[in-house]
């Protein structure tokens, strides 16, 4: 009897500690409870929601499932399993929990704003809006939280007046809500406002001056603006508050390379691939910055490292395999000499998200370059479907056509793009080799016609 008093004690002097603040002081406290009493699910809970606040977020996981386990069909260790699995990228088990909160109270506005995050992160926004209207017609009043968790589907898929609207209506309905003022100056800079989208981002930083993820944005924000040394700043600061931040040492480095520092640049790349060797495309930024202080090898080595990831997550990483990602990582693998390895990036981007001229460009020069005549001139083709005065493209194909000895075409080429740009050197050249095959076609002919 008396181990189970002592228990009861180290577990009030642990929630005294937490009160306070003391996260270590707390944990021991509880632990100490558990070691004399494992049975008590709230405890472990409890030890959940202290190493949550140390951020020791793996750990508190385990603790919240094994309280699920203890007292199947309570709401607490259910949800904050799966608000900690989301933030872990755990996010089919975050479903499965937020699914058995609504199973028991279909009225939990947490668990739905949560599950709608859980489907965008997943890349499933149509399941994330069909979880949005289902709260909107269940819960009595309109969900700010659920606003504010369908806005970044919005604004993922660039549709910026809804999520605009959405996140204002979340301001108004609940102003406590974190970040919502920085997620309009998200969309404020994306559609070009960019004075406003700075007036947002401060007004947010005033209220929470610490939060890492405004300053990350508002950084972006100057560094899309030109104002790399304030980005810089901004980076710094984050840096001063979690010194091991990747996304803040990354941004250090892309503004160092748009600089043309490139050891500073080399420098911040490496220590990201140190701390996170699954950064989306860190490798490339680390080949951009070898290729600028002139080692190519190396640089030959990081791009087929990531070569190897894109193979494996290029479909089904957002990031690996969109547009702009695509062309700088393409565009470094040809510059490198890889160039069969460059028309597969550009493919997949172009398979999966459709393709732009400047895409279809780019897979037309890897194919040409690799050996792919006759698939760099079907690339061309796509082009000048998009862009029909494209003169590289008809260069191209005109070059193409003269390689398989069809003049007449070649001669349309040429034509077609002397009538876009009548100076084009290449083009007069590719019109001289013309005029030597029609001759020497002309002389073979002759000579053909003597002997006979």
């Amino acid at each position: 009897m008396s181990s189970w008093i002592d228990a009861e004690d180290h577990a009030d002097r642990a929630l005294d500690m937490y009160e306070r603040g003391r996260w270590a002081d707390a944990e021991a406290e509880l632990r100490r409870a558990l070691a004399l009493n494992p049975h008590q699910p709230e405890w472990h809970f409890n030890l959940g929601l202290t190493l949550e606040a140390a951020q020791r977020d793996g750990e508190a996981l385990a603790c919240y499932e094994r309280s699920v386990s203890m007292m199947p069909g309570q709401i607490d260790p259910l949800l904050a399993a799966g608000i900690v699995a989301n933030r872990l990228g755990q996010y089919e088990p975050a479903l499965e929990w937020f699914g058995q909160v609504l199973t028991i109270d279909q009225h939990c506005e947490p668990a739905y704003a949560h599950q709608i995050e859980s489907y965008v992160r997943l890349g499933r926004h149509d399941e994330a809006e069909t979880i949005f209207y289902l709260a909107q017609q269940t819960l009595a009043n309109p969900s700010a939280q659920c606003l504010s968790m369908i806005a970044e589907s919005l604004m993922e898929r660039r549709v910026y007046e809804r999520a605009e609207w959405c996140l204002w209506e979340a301001l108004r309905l609940d102003s406590a809500i974190p970040r919502l003022r920085a997620r309009l100056g998200a969309i404020h800079a994306a559609t070009g406002r960019s004075r406003k989208a700075l007036q947002l981002f401060l007004r947010d930083l005033r209220d929470d001056p610490g939060n890492v993820d405004t300053l990350l944005d508002y950084g972006e924000a100057l560094a899309d603006l030109g104002r790399g040394p304030e980005a810089s700043e901004k980076f710094r600061r984050i840096l001063e508050l979690e010194p091991a931040n990747v996304d803040a040492h990354q941004r250090l480095g892309e503004i160092a390379l748009q600089a043309g520092r490139h050891e500073q640049a080399h420098l911040e790349f490496e220590l990201v691939l140190k701390l996170d060797r699954q950064y989306p495309q860190i490798r490339v930024a680390l080949a951009a910055a070898l290729l600028g202080r002139g080692q190519v090898e190396e640089a030959r080595g990081h791009l087929g490292e990531e070569m190897q990831q894109f193979r494996q997550l290029g479909a089904a990483d957002p990031r690996r395999a969109s547009s702009g990602g695509a062309e700088r990582f393409g565009s470094l693998l040809l510059q490198v000499g890889m160039e069969a390895e460059a028309a597969e990036v550009f493919k997949c981007a172009i398979d999966r998200l459709g393709g732009t001229a400047e895409l279809y460009r780019k897979l037309a020069l890897a194919r040409f370059e690799s050996g792919d005549r006759d698939g760099g001139a079907a690339a061309s083709r796509h082009v000048l479907r998009l862009e029909s005065g494209c003169v590289v493209s008809i260069h191209n194909l005109a070059l193409r056509a003269l390689e398989c000895g069809r003049l007449r075409a070649a001669a349309g080429w040429i034509d077609r793009g002397l009538g876009s740009d009548r100076n084009d050197d290449g083009l007069r050249r590719l019109r001289m080799r013309l005029w030597w095959m029609w001759l020497k076609r002309a002389c073979r002919t002759v000579a053909r016609l003597g002997r006979e």
